[in-house]
């Protein structure tokens, strides 16, 4: 660290503080420079709707569980990170628990009914934290953070599929083998196999990481291209009239973070030392995302109006430029 002209505890905590916010505006500048790549391929007709299509799916069954698979093997199995790891899944449930509740009460304050309120709650839950969560907090924060991001992706796979069905189509249910089979994709698959490598110290073989690590490393950038190409082909005319799609932006992307990360701070205070910053700061992360992607797919499948989620997806993905390095930033708040 260069010397400092007054070198005090306060002007040290400025300057960690503003190298931190620096390297922060930094990815993200590279990630949105890569969207803005995606989005000029996309005026030049290189990327079609057919690709993108394409490009989600080699996403999702490809470099993604590449990615998730070849990642547990960096990182050396320690007591901490097993600690933080549990500790990780039991925030997961109660962070998301936490913003369906807030999403079920705005419903409710501003009178939004039917299969509007049922997607309303539904996307206050579940964000886009495999297109966009990932990517961001590999950059960010690493391959541990990365292996709490993907526990998260696990506990949101689990209530997407459990409590999310109940709620975007109560009268209807899906058989427990369609809802197993749905949870147990690929990528949770990814997910847990390499959990338990981590967890029992297996390092995979080295060409492995060579040719599947390899894959998994174009994640981030493939993803930012896909994030590109949703905002590019979304009807904004038709999106930018739904009303609903602002409030629930404003919710999921700046509201419930500052809500959550007020009561992380609040827990911190009166139970020091039991939360760790670095899975304070994944939680916080994910629940800033946009809204989900893959939820405009559920909903089409169980017959529910697709055009509102896709709204949701287009408004908050706009706007989630703008508030993620907002969140980021405010991390230092923190501990």
């Amino acid at each position: 660290m260069p010397e400092l002209l007054w070198e005090t505890p306060e002007t040290i905590t400025i300057y960690h503080a503003s190298m931190t916010s620096l390297v922060i505006l930094r990815q993200i500048g590279i990630l949105a420079t890569v969207v803005l790549v995606g989005l000029l391929a996309c005026r030049a007709k290189v990327i079609t709707a057919g690709t993108k299509d394409f490009l989600a799916k080699l996403i999702f069954y490809v470099t993604l569980p590449s990615m998730l698979l070849t990642s547990f093997s960096a990182i050396e199995v320690t007591p901490r990170l097993l600690a933080n790891s549990l500790q990780t899944m039991l925030l997961a449930a109660l962070t998301m628990l936490f913003m369906l509740f807030t999403g079920w009460m705005t419903t409710i304050i501003f009178k939004i009914k039917g299969g509007h309120a049922s997607i309303f709650r539904l996307h206050s839950m579940l964000g886009n934290i495999i297109y966009l969560g990932l990517p961001v907090i590999s950059a960010q924060f690493g391959q541990e953070g990365l292996l709490y991001g993907s526990l998260f992706v696990l506990v949101s796979n689990i209530l997407m599929w459990t409590l999310g069905v109940a709620i975007i189509s109560p009268g209807k249910s899906i058989t427990l083998k369609d809802g197993l089979l749905r949870i147990l994709n690929i990528n949770t698959i990814a997910i847990i196999t390499g959990f338990l490598l981590f967890l029992f110290s297996i390092k995979l073989p080295q060409f492995v990481l060579d040719s599947v690590g390899a894959l998994g490393k174009t994640n981030t950038w493939l993803s930012m291209i896909f994030i590109a190409s949703v905002i590019w082909f979304a009807d904004g005319k038709k999106m930018i009239r739904n009303r609903n799609a602002y409030l629930l932006s404003f919710n999921r992307l700046l509201l419930v973070p500052l809500m959550l990360l007020g009561l992380f701070i609040l827990f911190n205070y009166l139970f020091p030392g039991i939360l760790r910053r670095e899975v304070v700061s994944v939680m916080l992360m994910q629940a800033a995302m946009p809204c989900m992607v893959n939820v405009v797919i559920m909903v089409n499948i169980l017959g529910e109006d697709d055009g509102t989620a896709t709204a949701n997806v287009f408004i908050s993905t706009i706007f989630s430029v703008i508030t993620l390095p907002l969140i980021l930033l405010s991390l230092n708040l923190f501990g």
